[in-house]
C-alpha cells in the first residue's frame, strides 16, 4: 500500500497491522486531525524505482521516503483496535520474598525503545535526558502536554522507568472503544454500579445527580469478587466525555503498570495509599512524626544534596488507616532567600521504598523549580503569588500548587505537620512471596475497615502480549483522590474527613 503526503512517500504495511492503524498513529503524533483529511503528492520520477523495489515486502512496519530531502526511515507500527489483537495472556504473580515486581526479560530498554519509541508513529515521539538535576532524568514524550518521567541513578535505567510510565499513562487516558453503556445511577443501582457520590465530589460547579446519565466501562469489585460498572470519566483521565455528563476532574491518580494485572492493580493501590495520605495529613492538618534516615546510600545522598543547596530534608510517618506505610517528604529551607519549602509522598510494604519515592521526587522538584521560574518567569512572580495565596480559586494547575506553598506567608499552612516527638524507623510489614496473596490480603483489609477495592482493567492487548506490561485503575470510594486546580478538590462526602475547607494542597 503506497501513500503520498506532500513530499513523504509511505509504503505498507502489508502484514497484522492494517493502513488505517498506521495512518491514525502517524496523525496523531503529528497532531493532525484525520477526519476530512485528504492525502495529495506525487512520487518524484527519482524515486520511482526505489519504490517500486520497496513496494510488496511483506512487513508489518511503514517505510518513510522524503523525496524533497532524500531520506528513507523504517517505523514500527503497534496494532490498534480495528487489528483485534489477541486476547490478554495472562502470568504468574510468585516472586522472591519482599518483592513488588515479578521478572520481565522482555522490558529491557531496547526491547522498550523498539516496541513503543518511534518519532514519526509514537506512541513515545522522543526520549529526552536532563542531566543538571541530582538524578539522571528523562522525559518519554507521548504529545506536547503528556510524557512518562523516569529519575533514577543512571540514564539508561531511567529511559525504562520514562517509558513505562509513558505506557501507564497512554494506557489509562481514554479507552480504546468508546463506552457503549450510558445509564443513570438510579438505572442501574449500587448492585450493579458504583454510586459517584461515594467518590468525593466538589462545590463548585458539579452537576451531579443520580438521574444524570453518564457513560460506564466495566470494572472490577476484589472485594465483592463481582462485575462492576465505573464511570469512564473515572476510569479514564483523558476520556471524551461529553460536557453535560462532566461532574468531576479526573486526573492519573491510581493508575498502576506491571508485569500482570495483579501487579498492576498492587501498584495503583500504593499510589491511592500516597495520594490519600498526602492529603489526609495536608487538610487534617496531622501533626506527623519524622522518620530515622535508614542506612541507604540514595537517601543519604538526596538529602546531602539538599543540604548543599540550603534544604533540610525531612521524611514524616503519613501512614494512615489504610494499613500501607506512606512517608510524606517535605524539603525544608533553611535560608529565608530560598523558596521556603516543596513537599512529595511515596507509599509502599517496604518503607525504605516509600522514602526513596519520596526523596526523589522531592529533590528533583526543588532544583527543577529554579528551571520552571526561568522558563515562564511572570507565572513564579511574588505578586502573583501573593493573589494566588490570598485566592485560593485561582489555584488551578500542578505548578500553582507548589508554587503558591513556598512563599514564607504560607509557612503556616504546614507548621503543624512535623510532630515535635522524636524520630523512629518504619517497621516493614510481613514479607510475601506471591503478589495474589499481597493483594488478597489489603483487600480484606480494606474490607475490615469499611471500604471497597475497585480497579479497570486499562491494558492494551498488544502491549500485554508483546512485553507482558499491564495497566490498571484502581479506586477505593471514601479515599481522598489527587486532584489539580483547587476548584477541582474532591472533599464533599468522605466520612474519614471531617472538614471540608483547607488550604491549596502543595503535591507536585
Amino acid at each position: 500500500m503506497i501513500r503520498v503526503d506532500g513530499g513523504l512517500t509511505l509504503i505498507g504495511p502489508t502484514t497484522n497491522v492494517c493502513v488505517d492503524c498506521a495512518e491514525n498513529a502517524r496523525l496523531a503524533t503529528a497532531r493532525a486531525p484525520r477526519q476530512n483529511l485528504r492525502l495529495k503528492g506525487l512520487i518524484a520520477p527519482a524515486f520511482q524505482p526505489l519504490v517500486a523495489a520497496l513496494q510488496g515486502q511483506e512487513r508489518d512496519t511503514v517505510i518513510a521516503i522524503r523525496t524533497d530531502l532524500g531520506l528513507v526511515s523504517t517505523h514500527r507500527i503497534t496494532p490498534g483496535n480495528c487489528c483485534s489483537p489477541e486476547p490478554v495472556s495472562h502470568k504468574d504473580t510468585s516472586t522472591p520474598a519482599g518483592e513488588l515486581r515479578t521478572p520481565n526479560d522482555k522490558t529491557t530498554v531496547d526491547g522498550l525503545k523498539d516496541a513503543v519509541v518511534d518519532f514519526r508513529h509514537g506512541p513515545v515521539t522522543a526520549l529526552f535526558r536532563t542531566g543538571n538535576l541530582p538524578l539522571a532524568t528523562v522525559t518519554a514524550e507521548l504529545d506536547s502536554h503528556t510524557a512518562g518521567y523516569g529519575r533514577t541513578t543512571s540514564f539508561e535505567e531511567a529511559e525504562r522507568v520514562a517509558i513505562f510510565e509513558a505506557i501507564e499513562r497512554l494506557n489509562g487516558m481514554r479507552p480504546r472503544v468508546p463506552s457503549t453503556l450510558e445509564a443513570s445511577f438510579a438505572e442501574l443501582g449500587p448492585d450493579q454500579a458504583l454510586d459517584p457520590e461515594r467518590l468525593g465530589l466538589n462545590d463548585f460547579g458539579n452537576t451531579y445527580h443520580p438521574d444524570l446519565r453518564i457513560r460506564w466501562t466495566p470494572g472490577w469489585s476484589y472485594t465483592r469478587r463481582k462485575p462492576i460498572q465505573v464511570p469512564e470519566q473515572v476510569a479514564y483521565w483523558g476520556a471524551h466525555t461529553p460536557p453535560e455528563q462532566r461532574f468531576l476532574h479526573e486526573t492519573s491518580n491510581g493508575c498502576g503498570l506491571g508485569n500482570s494485572l495483579t501487579e498492576a492493580v498492587l501498584h495503583g493501590l500504593f499510589e491511592v495509599a500516597e495520594r490519600d495520605a498526602f492529603l489526609m495529613a495536608w487538610y487534617a492538618q496531622t501533626p506527623l512524626r519524622k522518620i530515622k534516615l535508614p542506612n541507604e546510600p540514595l537517601l543519604h545522598h538526596l538529602t546531602d544534596r539538599l543540604a548543599e543547596l540550603g534544604y533540610e530534608l525531612l521524611f514524616l510517618d503519613a501512614t494512615n488507616d489504610l494499613g500501607i506505610p506512606a512517608v510524606l517528604s517535605l524539603a525544608r529551607a533553611r535560608r529565608s532567600d530560598l523558596p521556603q519549602a516543596f513537599f512529595a509522598a511515596g507509599a509502599s510494604p517496604d518503607p525504605t521504598k516509600a522514602m526513596r519515592s519520596a526523596a526523589v521526587e522531592v529533590a528533583v522538584d526543588v532544583e527543577a523549580f529554579a528551571d520552571r521560574a526561568r522558563e515562564n518567569p511572570e507565572n513564579y512572580q511574588r505578586e502573583r503569588l501573593l493573589s494566588l495565596l490570598h485566592d485560593p480559586t485561582q489555584v488551578r494547575s500542578m505548578d500553582d500548587h507548589v508554587a503558591v506553598n513556598t512563599l514564607p506567608e504560607a509557612k503556616t499552612r504546614y507548621a503543624s505537620l512535623v510532630s515535635d516527638e522524636p524520630p523512629q524507623a518504619l517497621n516493614n510489614q510481613p514479607r510475601h512471596t506471591d503478589l495474589k496473596e499481597l493483594l488478597d490480603h489489603y483487600t480484606e483489609d480494606l474490607k475490615a475497615k469499611g471500604l471497597e477495592l475497585i480497579a479497570v482493567d486499562q491494558s492494551d492487548p498488544h502491549t500485554a502480549n508483546t512485553l507482558g506490561l499491564h495497566s490498571a485503575k484502581v479506586i477505593v470510594p471514601g479515599t481522598l483522590p489527587m486532584t489539580f486546580g483547587h476548584l477541582h478538590r474532591r472533599t464533599r462526602g468522605l466520612p474519614r474527613l471531617d472538614l471540608q475547607a483547607g488550604h491549596p494542597h502543595p503535591f507536585p
